[in-house]
This record gives structure tokens, sequence and C-alpha cells, in this order.
């Protein structure tokens, strides 16, 4: 096996519920209650609803629940199901992977099936970020494969961790996890479809069935990373590992979400919220957006796609929209599932605000912004020429600007309302909080089952 592969290995074998810190056990907690709470939002979703529809009838040793279906279904498609009402949002976590918490339905599923404790998901978790963030921190940024590739991999080995599986079947599902499954980024860039909402899903799904492929006894390429026409040769041919662990585990690095909206546009959105109390939105001659490489490139049209980011024809277009998102921030004063309908893509008071705002990348804030930071300065120019202006270097939901207990509970209860009783919503909420003492997490997945839309 090659290096790298050996030391992913040695990272699952590792890993130990009772070497963790309390504020990493902390940690997983609170985004594992995020991120099932925006799973209960996204669970009318049509593209979550035609991924419950694909997984019915599926069955086999290794069954886990599937939110809204009252039967268990082979735990690759409940991993599929469940990671797409999860992502639909887009109001999950981020980090230098991505969405590293796309990958807890998957794990979730494994422990379900598998029968494992609170503690161990905990641990999966753990490591799934772990092993997820360290290879997305050694590889170039943007290098035009997406993020399901980190999933993939995390998935797999914190999937393997669960299964208990012995070194050599650890490499195999890891193997197996990444050499079939090469996601492309064009998912996220100009017109964005449905499958924006999908995309790790099927991550997750591939690197499942890798796993009990694996299990089963299946070998992977033995060298999948260092071999010839491997990932370091193919995929990412710049790849530095860090030559320090860092001091803070990946799960408390990565950020939470306030908004329903792409990473690089809850500080826009921050921004234009506190603007707002400002400025008569009848007076705005010109709204101008300074930003870092990251968020001009992503939703602010700088990959050459300003004409879908100043009209987005889709809501999976919009939410990736930094001039329709801070638009609608500056009508309505928030940003809600009324931002994305049909009607509202094509308001013309709406696109009025929008055509008066530019964007621009600053090479000093793309500087400061590192791998995570977005800092952007906005400036409002009314017709008496006076000027508004705020700026930040973070947003709310940032591990330098966290979001409370209190709002990370807040906003699970609204999320799962859509979804459950208010009674349901409790005992989940009761459950998730308890996560690691719990001896199975039987309870938790009989109330995905009971999942309704609305």
């Amino acid at each position: 096996m090659d290096k790298l592969l050996t030391s992913l290995i040695d990272l699952v074998e590792a890993a130990d519920f009772h070497a963790l810190e309390p504020a990493d056990v902390d940690a997983v907690v609170r985004h594992t209650i995020d991120t099932i709470g925006c799973g209960a939002g996204g669970f009318a979703s049509a593209p979550a609803t035609r991924s419950r529809e694909v997984t019915r009838g599926t069955g086999g040793a290794l069954t886990a629940s599937v939110y809204g279906e009252p039967a268990k279904v082979l735990v690759d498609q409940a991993a599929f199901a469940n990671t797409t009402a999860d992502r639909y949002l887009d109001f999950n976590d981020f980090g230098i992977s991505g969405h590293p918490s796309d990958m807890i339905p998957a794990l979730f599923a494994m422990a379900e099936a598998a029968g494992g404790s609170g503690a161990d998901l905990v641990t999966s978790i753990h490591l799934a970020y772990e092993i997820a963030t360290h290879l997305a921190e050694a590889v170039p940024a943007d290098g035009g494969w997406d993020q399901g590739l980190y999933c993939s991999l995390g998935i797999a080995a914190g999937q393997a961790k669960l299964l208990r599986l012995p070194p050599e079947q650890i490499g195999h599902a890891l193997s197996l996890a990444v050499v079939p499954s090469i996601p492309l980024r064009v998912t996220r860039f100009g017109e964005l479809s449905e499958w924006k909402a999908a995309a790790t899903a099927h991550a997750a799904m591939t690197a499942t069935f890798a796993v009990r492929l694996a299990a089963a006894g299946m070998t992977g390429p033995p060298d999948p990373f260092e071999g010839k026409d491997g990932l370091l040769e193919r995929v990412w041919p710049t790849f530095e590992p860090a030559s320090a662990r860092v001091s803070t585990s990946a799960i408390r690095r990565a950020s939470l979400k306030r908004h329903p909206a792409c990473y690089w546009a809850q500080v826009p959105i921050d921004l234009a919220l506190a603007l707002r109390e400002q400025v008569r939105l009848t007076d705005v001659v010109s709204i101008e957006v300074e930003t870092c490489v990251n968020a001009w490139r992503s939703i602010g049209g700088g990959r050459g796609d300003a004409a879908e980011k100043w009209r987005p024809p889709t809501r999976e277009t919009a939410d990736h929209s930094m001039p329709f998102l801070m638009g609608v921030a500056l009508i309505d004063g928030q940003i809600s599932d009324v931002a994305f309908t049909d009607e509202r893509l094509t308001d013309r008071t709406l696109l009025s605000i929008v055509d008066r705002i530019s964007v621009i990348e600053r090479a000093d804030l793309s500087v400061r912004a590192g791998r995570d930071g977005c800092p952007t300065a906005v400036t409002v120019t009314l017709a008496d020429g006076t000027i508004a202006s705020a700026e930040a270097d973070v947003p709310r939901g940032h591990p330098d600007n966290p979001m409370s207990d209190a709002e990370v509970m807040t906003k699970f209860e609204t999320l799962a309302s859509r979804a459950l009783s208010p009674t349901h919503a409790r005992a989940l909420s009761s459950l998730l909080s308890g996560l690691p003492e719990l001896s199975t997490v039987d309870e938790i997945a009989a109330i995905f089952r009971d999942f309704a839309a609305p």
C-alpha cells in the first residue's frame, strides 16, 4: 500500500472516543443537531422526494432509516436519500473540505445498521471530519474536483471504524471509495441544477457501497493515491501534507450557517442586513461590493457566469448568487424560502436592486481571507451623495464568531417544525443532545421514519 493510504489506515485505527476532548464531543453534537435540522427543513423538497422514491424496496444485511419512510432500506440508499434532504437548503455547515456535515447521514445510517452506540457515531463523525479536512488542506483550493472526493474518504474511514474492519479491509474500503468515484466541480458553477443537493449524497452512497464491498472481501487497488495514474498524479498533482498536526480539531474549525445560502454569501448577507437599517432603498443609487477571490469566483460572477448570478434561473443558482441574496436581504430583512419561488426570481422590484449591485475581487481581502475567511466591504451610495458602508471578515457561525447553543437550537427547532410535530421535535433534540450516552441510535432513527411533509 502507498504511504498516504497507510497513514489514513493508522488514523482510523487510532480513533478512540475516550481520547476526544470534551469540546470535540460537544462540537460533534452541535453539528449533528444542525445537520438533522437541515434535513427536516429540506425533507419536502423535490430533490429529497425523488431521492426517497428511488430508495424504496431496497434491502439487505445492512439497512437503515430514511426520513419519512416506514421501511428501512439498504444502508447506502439511506445515506443517499438523507444526505440529499440535509443538503437541499444549503443551510448545513462549511469547512475547507466543502460541507463536511454531508458525511453525517451516511455515518448515522451505518451506525444504525451496525448497532453502534452514540459514542461510536461521535467517534466516526470526528474521524471523518479529520480526514476530509486534512486532505482538503493539503491540496490546491480550486483543482476542479468536487467536495464529494473528500466526503468519500471521510465516510469510508468513519464507516470502517463503525464496522471495526481490520487494517487490510480499511485500506480496501478507502481505495474503493475513491478510485471509481471522482466528481467534477462543474456541479457548482454557472446555472446550478438540482444535482447540487445530491452530488455529495451520491458520494455518500458510493462510499458506503465501497465499505460494504470491502467488508465482504472485495480488494481495491493498493496504491490509489501514489500509484501510476493514481489520485496524486491525476487529480491532486500538488499535494503537501500538513507538517504538524493542527491543535484544534477539524470539526471545531468548521462553520455553522445563519442563513440558508452559500457560505461565501454569509458575510455579504450579514452586511446587507446591517445596512438595511441605515438607508431607504428608494434612495439607493449603487451598491459596491469588494470581496475576496473565493466569494467573487463562487457567487459574484468571477467565473464568467455573471449572467446567471444577476438573473438566476433556478433556486439552486439563486442561493449561490451574491447580488440576488443581498437584494433579498435588503428588501425582506431575512433569507427564507420565499426568496426562491419562481415568482421571486423574476420580481422586478428585487431585480432593480440586484442591478444596482456590483461585485469585484480586492487583492488585499483575498490575502486576508485565507481558505475560509470572507473579508467583504459594502458601500452604498444614495441619491443625495450620502455614503453608507460596512465590512466584516467572517460571518456569524464561524469559529471566530460562533453561534451560541441557543442559536443552534432555535435554528433546529424552526427547521424541525417543517417535518415533525412539536412533541417529536422536542424528543429528537433531547436524544441528539445526549448522543454520546446512547447505547444505540435506534430511538433517533425511529423519529426519522416519522418525518412527514406539511
